[in-house]
C-alpha cells in the first residue's frame, strides 16, 4: 500500500510539474506572438518611410529639373539681352 501511495504521489508530482511546463509554454508563445506582431507592425512603418522617401525624392528631383529649366531660359535671356546691347 506504501508503494501505491508513493506511485500517485510521484505521478501528482509530475502531473504538477508537467502543467507548470504547458503554463511556461504558453507564456513563451504568447511573447513570441507578441513579438511577431511587432516585427511585423515595424516592417509596415519601415516600408511607409521608405515610400514617403521615395516619394520625396521624386519630388526633389523634379523640382531641380524646374530650376534647371528656369536657369537655361534665364541664361537665353540674358544672351538676347547682351546682343542687344
Amino acid at each position: 500500500m506504501e508503494e501505491l501511495i508513493k506511485i500517485v504521489e510521484s505521478n501528482a508530482k509530475a502531473i504538477a510539474v508537467l502543467t507548470s511546463d504547458i503554463q511556461e509554454m504558453k507564456r513563451d508563445r504568447d511573447v513570441m506572438y507578441g513579438l511577431m506582431r511587432d516585427l511585423t507592425q515595424n516592417q509596415s512603418r519601415i516600408y511607409d518611410v521608405m515610400l514617403n522617401q521615395d516619394n520625396r525624392q521624386q519630388q526633389l528631383t523634379d523640382q531641380q529639373r524646374q530650376l534647371s529649366n528656369q536657369q537655361q531660359q534665364l541664361i537665353e535671356i540674358i544672351k538676347t539681352l547682351a546682343d542687344k546691347s
